[in-house]
């Protein structure tokens, strides 16, 4: 049995994945032929198979089902990751390391 391809978290899988919550936050997932196009393609991009769950529908909550714990394991991790792409969080800097790069900072350079 060979693995399932990697799925491709490039770019264009995150323009998708921003439009489409865009559309979702306006309330246009429903009734937009766009937002049905980008779900689609997305699902496919991502190597999913009609069985999974989209990456816009996904719950936050694992299903009762053991059997589609694994599934829905994978297309909240894919969902997660598009998210951090698509909105990265600041990273969190240590006290002792603001103050080494403070300390770095007041340092003259040296002379070429």
């Amino acid at each position: 049995m060979t693995d399932p391809p990697r799925p491709i978290l490039d770019a264009e899988s995150v323009r998708m994945f921003k439009r489409g919550c865009k559309l979702i936050d306006e309330g246009c997932e429903e009734d937009k032929e766009e937002f049905r196009r980008i779900r689609l393609a997305l699902h496919r991009r991502l190597g999913l198979k009609p069985w999974h769950e989209n990456v816009f529908d996904v719950d936050d909550a694992a299903p009762d089902n053991p059997h589609r714990f694994r599934e829905w394991k994978w297309v909240k991790s894919l969902r997660d990751q598009l998210a951090e792409l698509a909105w990265p969080r600041p990273r969190l800097v240590r006290e002792d390391e603001q103050r080494d790069e403070a300390g770095d900072a007041s340092q003259a350079e040296p002379p070429p």
